[in-house]
């Protein structure tokens, strides 16, 4: 990860891409979701469902690949995605961290509260 610090303006300004990035990553974490959900409804009949077993392992891999390529594009504007809330991304800010989150048609920033211990 890149390290970087935004101030409020910018952070603003990245507003629009973080938006798309957490619109790619629930879309994405919902699709390997129900396509995991679908293989192992699959499993116990695998010798008859192989080639719907392989297509759907082909998906799942894809969604996988693509969800990582997000986080690291996240990653590359110097940001984190948030492990304990995953459509929450982390941007560094000289005044402390701002958060990226709510409802994707309505995606506020706000300061994080600064964390106890560290």
């Amino acid at each position: 990860m890149q390290s970087r610090t935004y101030g409020l303006k910018d952070a603003e300004r990245l507003l629009p891409l973080l938006r798309a990035i957490r619109r790619e990553l629930r879309d994405r974490t919902f699709e390997a979701a129900r396509l995991e959900e679908l293989r192992e409804a699959l499993l116990p009949s695998a010798k008859a469902h192989q080639a719907d077993l392989a297509t759907l392992e082909a998906e799942l891999s894809t969604q996988r690949r693509e969800l990582r390529r997000a986080e690291k594009e996240v990653e590359t504007l110097g940001c984190r995605v948030d492990q304990d809330r995953p459509l929450r991304i982390v941007v560094p800010s000289a005044e402390g961290d701002l958060a990226i989150d709510g409802e994707l048609t309505k995606t506020t920033m706000r300061r994080l509260p600064l964390r106890q211990g560290v």
